[in-house]
């Protein structure tokens, strides 16, 4: 059940620094192979950062029945391609967020799995942390009172010009790289504290519904949303989200507050670098605050831990891609109530 998994990569890409090589450090798990649109560029890659071998194409490394996993950190809009093209090879995948450029996209993927021998992950790793299982703990046990309202950001400084992250046909957008991680978030809170929320016992999760959003274009290209703000309810409870790829400075701030205090995550999607959960409450004395240092673990190497159980196990579990259907139908949703075109798919049905 712990034996290592041999990981195939498609993509040598930034985000695989953290997500694979600096996680696979600490899990033990194998760098089998890597494969980049340049060959030559892949057998660079893989000697600099330990892999064994460098495939010459991505067809042919999802090809390779060695693997026991295919992780896809390729361009947001060539996710769903791939990682169908993974299923059909019978690959067990875990898929940089977005899963898929569009809704009709997301479930031509998941068709995949009915008739595939593996599964497939979308890496929201921050929900493997501790820091979000000590938040979702402090608000179901009472510490902040009744829950009146969440807050979350999504912010960084601009990418370059010609970041693929601006081009609207590869996926673009600040709510396709960043706005998922608060979507996603919002709906992990709602399944998890459903019976919870508002003072309302609800029988199920609490459904997130969109009020509004308003969204500001690129200046290279006005269907790409730059910033993004929308106001969301949860179970009834108001829900304020900000998303954005021009701001200042950094925020990935989830706030959650209710009758007694607010419950702090400076930064939910990358604890590891501010590992800090902050608890505020309001007494006779005024407002007392206390943190928790929730420690310097990556949440990558958390996520990979799960996946290789999950792996060694057969788990099929449809939980998780359940709460990213649904976190890809908001993201349809903001994007036509902020008039701005869905990012255009390329898996065909």
């Amino acid at each position: 059940m712990s034996a290592p998994l041999r990981i195939g990569m498609l993509g040598a890409s930034r985000i695989a620094e953290e997500s694979i090589i600096a996680a696979t450090a600490e899990t033990g798990d194998i760098r089998a192979a890597v494969a980049a649109r340049d060959p030559e560029r892949a057998r660079h890659y893989a000697a600099e950062r330990g892999f064994s071998a460098a495939a010459e194409s991505y067809a042919s490394l999802i090809e390779d029945d060695s693997l026991d996993l295919v992780y896809i950190g390729l361009p947001n809009g060539l996710h769903a391609e791939w990682a169908a093209r993974a299923l059909e090879a019978g690959r067990n995948v875990l898929v940089e967020k977005p899963f898929a450029a569009n809704l009709a996209e997301f479930d031509r993927v998941a068709a995949r799995l009915e008739r595939s021998a593996g599964w497939a992950w979308e890496a929201f790793h921050y929900a493997d942390h501790p820091a979000m299982h000590r938040l979702i703990g402090h608000v179901r046990e009472g510490a902040i009172g009744e829950i009146r309202g969440v807050d979350v950001h999504m912010d960084m400084p601009a990418p370059a010009p010609r970041d693929p992250r601006w081009s609207f046909d590869l996926a673009g957008g600040t709510l396709m790289d960043l706005g998922c991680y608060a979507l996603h978030a919002l709906l992990l809170l709602g399944d998890q504290l459903g019976g919870e929320l508002g003072g309302v016992r609800l029988p199920t999760a609490a459904p997130l519904t969109l009020d509004f959003a308003r969204a500001e274009g690129h200046t290279g290209d006005a269907r790409v949303d730059a910033t993004v703000v929308a106001g969301l309810e949860l179970g009834g409870v108001p829900v304020s989200m900000h998303t954005s790829m021009a701001s200042d400075e950094w925020n990935f701030g989830l706030r959650v507050h209710g009758s007694l205090g607010e419950v702090v995550l400076p930064n939910f999607v990358k604890p590891q670098e501010d590992g800090r959960l902050i608890v505020r409450t309001t007494t006779g004395a005024g407002v007392e605050e206390r943190s928790e240092h929730l420690g310097a673990s990556s949440s990558y190497t958390h996520q990979l831990r799960r996946i290789r159980s999950a792996v060694r196990s057969g788990e099929r579990s449809r939980v998780g891609l359940e709460r990213s259907r649904r976190t890809m139908t908001l993201i349809d949703e903001v994007y036509t109530a902020a008039g701005l075109p869905l990012r255009p798919g390329r898996l065909a049905s």
